[in-house]
């Protein structure tokens, strides 16, 4: 094994026999080279945002070139940015993030599709979800959430909008959260 010199910082303009010992490490070559980003880093990655949802095998992980539907973005300081599959992503961050939230779009497309909607006479459009009743409420041009009977302030540009945010504000927990104050200070 070629055990090589690391150092740990560098000053422009002196010299490598001039740094002190703690400023150095002894490495292997494979080791020297990945702290140099001559090869990538196979663990402290960390992700950053959400998934993206290319809605079919149009995607490449950059990691290991397969295709994907799913692209998450995984960031390493000595790497930099890279656009990776789910596998590749729970790999090289040693989390469960990118599974659990692309089984989180698949649960809010199948809610949002699904056949429990029913739409009224007066063009609401109704569903119960964990016990909290939701209603897409037309409201001009625009729509609105009503979730057991408490109007929302927000104002969406079409149904299939106001369903994504009753949906996440319900799996999130926030939508539970806020009604219990709402009824509190009832």
């Amino acid at each position: 094994m070629v055990l090589q010199v690391h150092h740990k910082t560098y000053v422009a303009g002196r010299l490598p026999w001039e740094y002190r010992y703690d400023e150095c490490e002894a490495l292997c070559r494979g080791c020297h080279a990945q702290e140099h980003g001559k090869f990538m880093p196979q663990s402290d990655w960390e992700h950053f945002g959400f998934c993206d949802d290319l809605g079919g095998l149009d995607g490449e992980c950059e990691r290991c070139g397969t295709p994907i539907r799913y692209v998450f973005p995984i960031y390493h300081p000595k790497w930099g940015t890279m656009e990776v599959g789910e596998f590749c992503c729970d790999d090289l961050t040693s989390t469960t993030f990118a599974t659990e939230d692309r089984k989180r779009i698949e649960r809010r497309a199948r809610f949002a599709s699904s056949t429990r909607w029913s739409t009224n006479e007066l063009g609401e459009t109704r569903i119960v979800q964990k016990g909290i009743s939701v209603c897409v409420v037309p409201d001009g041009p625009a729509y609105r959430l009503r979730m057991n009977d408490t109007l929302g302030k927000l104002k969406f540009e079409s149904v299939l909008e106001a369903k994504i945010k009753a949906f996440d504000s319900i799996d999130s927990g926030a939508a539970i959260d806020y009604l219990k104050r709402k009824e509190a200070t009832a």
